[in-house]
């Protein structure tokens, strides 16, 4: 019995062979590039193919926001859930860096049944998340990110608004959960979000005519599932520091993050430059993966 890691990346390909290495050393390690990149080249792509238990495709056009992270991220979840030898899968990105060998990510989770997902309850959601799925979202092709077609983008909500358009919820769910997208289950559990999502149209439908329509994916469809609620812990595995980030994504980790770090109980830490976040990332290489 494994585990898999299933790794969205665009860039930085030192870090990212670093990291398949490191994790393929006791489970399976997963990796979609996005189809745009140029900094991880063909060449890094037959490398990372060549590790054991490792497999890379390079498949989507990913923006952010769009629908194509979706996609990519559930094309990696069949691949483990095909692998009769996985247990439990954990979604990073190739800034990711594990804060804990991997024998004991191992003994934690080989036989967890929890789902780590963060989520927020549909009546906290404030009506700048609402509107992400209660309007039709034009651009999931585009980079919503760019202020310009932000600014496009709510002017057709306004529009839908004046004309009476209006959404309810999500296919079948009126009860929307929104969250971070990276998140760890167990294989049963991602067995089951492959199996709703094939046989139900209408969800995957709505759900890519919604805005950053990653964040309302797997947290709509556990918290209201009558079997998979009940097994959500409410607990973010990966250190991300949002307050110096620019909004839509944590900042860069940096040397005077370790003690923040190591204090925080995760077992994951994100964002990690290649140069910003160097002296970092081999202080906890030397202090966890490499101490005897």
């Amino acid at each position: 019995m494994k585990l898999a890691y299933l790794i969205t990346a665009y860039k930085d390909a030192d870090s990212l062979l670093e990291l398949a290495r490191m994790l393929a050393q006791n489970g399976y390690v997963y990796i979609h590039i996005d189809k745009k990149s140029r900094t991880i080249t063909d060449e890094d792509m037959e490398t990372l193919n060549h590790i054991p238990n490792c497999t890379a495709i390079r498949k989507y056009d990913i923006k952010w926001g769009g629908f194509n992270h979706v996609r990519a991220i559930l094309e990696l979840v069949l691949m483990a859930v095909a692998n009769q030898e996985v247990t439990y899968m954990h979604m990073l990105t190739g800034e990711d860096y594990p804060l804990l060998p991997v024998e004991e990510l191992d003994d934690r989770f080989v036989d967890c049944n929890d789902i780590y997902m963060t989520y927020i309850e549909p009546e906290n959601l404030p009506d700048t998340v609402t509107v992400r799925y209660r309007y039709y979202n034009w651009f999931q092709d585009r980079n919503v990110k760019n202020k310009f077609l932000w600014t496009i983008q709510y002017m057709t909500v306004k529009l839908q608004k004046l004309v009476g358009v209006f959404r309810e919820g999500i296919g079948e769910f009126n009860r929307i959960y929104k969250g971070l997208v990276y998140i760890s289950m167990p294989k049963e559990a991602a067995a089951y979000v492959i199996e709703y999502v094939a046989g139900h149209e209408d969800f995957w439908r709505d759900l890519y005519r919604c805005q950053v329509p990653e964040e309302f994916f797997f947290q709509t469809l556990f918290m209201n599932s009558s079997k998979w609620a009940d097994r959500v812990i409410n607990k973010e595995l990966r250190y991300m520091d949002w307050s110096r980030g620019d909004g839509a994504s944590p900042c860069y980790l940096v040397p005077k993050d370790y003690e923040n770090v190591m204090k925080s109980e995760c077992v994951f830490a994100r964002k990690f430059h290649p140069e910003l976040s160097k002296e970092l990332r081999d202080k906890i290489r030397t202090e966890i993966h490499q101490k005897k």
